[in-house]
């Protein structure tokens, strides 16, 4: 693409996508025209299907600027959801930065699991515990969902959580979630929940290196990382779960897809009933679920 303001100069929508286009795949960035259009539908201030209908519009020279310079840094790796600044999740929009794991279409399952468990719901007011909330995406999306609840959300990274208070704020439901910092639920007393979820870090430290770049190089590791095994986090959330709920509480914990049979029976061996594997909409195993007896 053109560098300077005078060749930007007569530059259309057209124009400038199909160069943008042309140079994600040229550096072999993935779903290349995708990420050009939604990019430009920003700077130009559309959305992105309306740009055909703009497609022999004439961008302003600072926009183009502006427009070089977001490109510039999906060029470098950067994730597309960080460079806008946010994503939808459940009908959502969350900010997301580097201070958090960007959230995930997979976790939109978990989330809807956790609603579809009908006895949950039964009681008059259900205190439920999201452990490592990062954005928030997890506990804001079930405090819409589901006025009535009682909300704790924790994470040991105090960064994080000063972006989930802020994506609660902006949905309205700030006062109904309490925010703590602590490792998983130390901080919560035992037989206090009546569910806990979770998605928790599970990648194997081994495989980090084979992470895209995308992911490794500007998502935060602590998020991501599960130890030599990517069980480590879990291993101490399942005997910390069944501590923190009370009798026929529910656990709702997301897995990488080659974990769930080890995780479901680490459940079954801390006595959880009822103990289930989850598919994703891929067909892999996603999700385990079990209920405190």
């Amino acid at each position: 693409m053109a560098h300077d303001g005078h060749a930007d100069a007569g530059l259309t929508v057209a124009d400038l996508l199909d160069r943008a286009a042309a140079e994600l795949a040229a550096a072999e960035i993935s779903e290349s025209r995708l990420k050009a259009e939604t990019l430009l539908a920003r700077v130009v201030g559309c959305r992105r299907l309306e740009l055909p209908l703009s497609r022999d519009r004439v961008v302003e020279p600072a926009r183009c600027a502006a427009f070089r310079g977001l490109l510039r840094r999906l060029l470098d790796g950067e994730p597309l959801q960080y460079i806008l600044g946010d994503v939808e999740f459940m009908g959502t929009l969350f900010a997301v930065d580097r201070r958090v794991l960007i959230p995930r279409p997979e976790t939109e399952e978990l989330v809807e699991r956790v609603l579809r468990r009908e006895e949950l719901w039964r009681c008059s007011a259900v205190r439920l515990g999201d452990v490592g909330t990062g954005s928030g995406c997890i506990a804001v999306s079930l405090a819409l969902a589901r006025p009535s609840a009682e909300i704790v959300a924790t994470d040991a990274a105090e960064d994080a959580l000063e972006l989930a208070r802020d994506n609660a704020g902006r949905a309205g439901v700030a006062d109904r979630i309490r925010f703590m910092r602590c490792d998983l639920l130390s901080a919560l007393a035992a037989d206090s929940l009546q569910a806990v979820v979770s998605n928790p870090p599970y990648v194997a430290t081994g495989e980090w290196l084979r992470l895209p770049r995308e992911i490794r190089d500007f998502e935060p590791r602590a998020a991501l990382d599960g130890g030599e095994d990517g069980l480590s986090v879990i291993s101490r959330l399942v005997p910390e779960a069944f501590r923190a709920l009370k009798s026929a509480g529910w656990l709702f914990m997301e897995t990488g897809e080659n974990q769930a049979p080890e995780v479901a029976a680490q459940m079954e061996r801390q006595d959880f009933r009822a103990v289930a594997v989850i598919k994703d909409l891929s067909g892999r195993d996603r999700i385990v679920e079990g209920e405190k007896p």
